[in-house]
This record gives C-alpha cells, structure tokens and sequence, in this order.
C-alpha cells in the first residue's frame, strides 16, 4: 500500500459514496501509480496494466455505496484488484483455446495464407479502415489514438476532453462496431470474419 495515507481519506469516501467524483477523483490519483506498478509486475504488460487499473476504478464508483468500502476501502480496493488479475490469467488460458481454434480454422479454408499475412492483405486493410471510418467521431478519435497512435488512456483522455473511464468505454464500443461491421459486410474475406469474430472480441 502507499507509503504516505490520504489524509482526509474517511471523508473523501464519504464524499464519494454520495455521488461526488471531485473525492472519487482524488483518491484515483492517490492509489492508481501505486496499484498500477503492482499490476504490471503481475502482468508484464503495461497497456494492459493501465486497462485492470481503469476497470478496478471504475468498479469501485460503480460500487461506491457498498458497505465494504465504507468499512476497508483498501481491503476491498485491493480485493478487486487481486481478482481482476486472477481473471485475467484466466482469461489468457481461455484466449489460447480460442486463438489454437481459430489456427485450425484459418488452416481449411482453401488456399488460405499463413495468420500474420491475413490482415496484410490490401482488400482486409481496406475494409478493417472502412468500419474503423464508420465509428462515431468520438469513438473513432479514442480508437485512432490509443490503438494507431500508442496513446495511453490517460493521454487520450487528456487530448479528447474527456475521462480514461470514457476511453475505456468508447474503445469497448468501437470494438463491437467494428466486429459487426466486418461480420456483416459481404465482401469481406472468410479469414477476416474469423480475425473479427475472435480479435475483435478479446479486447
């Protein structure tokens, strides 16, 4: 836990449980550099790292007007945390079953080439920019510069006018819509609906 305590932490919770997000945001940027270094030791990925961060905040305003946090706020922060994490590791496991199928898939369909040519292909290229195109301003200006531009959600929030909470929510958004897009748009190739179905469903 952090070295130095939040000196009016039991009040900003209080604040906070009432619906104020001046306190939410006060304590966020008290434990979140903390939280996040411990994460990204965990799983050696920083983007993700930042990810668990932003859902484990979001959850607890989410959950703000739970006993538990009233009672140990950095027992039931850290809780969450710790799940998250076990989810992931999780997940990862579950992810690999998905990505060994999806190999097998891409390995019958005729004349098929190999997996990390599929989206070098001019035609997919074009269709994955076109549904990318399709998004609502707001989401296509997230998605642009967290996923083509290496902004981190923080930065990307900054550069929008808006919070890492509604990054994360317009890039789950986009990533639906350009799922669908690429599911139903009848010239795509079959492995690009096979890289829609599961990459675009795992972020």
């Amino acid at each position: 836990m952090p070295e130095k305590l939040l000196h009016n932490e039991p009040d900003l919770i209080r604040e906070m449980q009432a619906g104020c997000q001046q306190a939410f945001t006060a304590i966020y940027r008290h434990y979140s550099p903390h939280i996040y270094m411990n994460i990204v030791r965990m799983v050696h990925d920083s983007v993700l790292a930042e990810e668990l961060v932003q859902e484990l905040f979001t959850r607890i305003w989410q959950k703000r007007e739970s006993r538990g946090i009233a009672e140990d706020f950095q027992g039931y922060m850290y809780r969450i945390a710790q799940n998250l994490v076990f989810d992931f590791f999780r997940k990862m496991k579950k992810d690999r079953l998905l990505l060994e199928k999806f190999k097998s898939m891409a390995s019958e369909v005729d004349n098929s080439e190999a997996m990390e040519d599929m989206l070098d292909q001019r035609q997919s290229i074009v269709i994955i920019n076109n549904a990318i195109e399709h998004l609502p301003p707001q989401q296509k200006k997230v998605y642009k510069l967290v996923k083509q531009e290496g902004y981190t959600y923080k930065k990307a929030a900054e550069e929008v006018g808006i919070s890492p909470f509604t990054v994360k929510e317009y890039l789950s958004l986009a990533n639906k819509s350009i799922r669908n897009y690429l599911i139903h748009h009848s010239d795509a190739p079959r492995e690009l609906l096979l890289v829609a179905l599961i990459f675009f469903s795992l972020q």
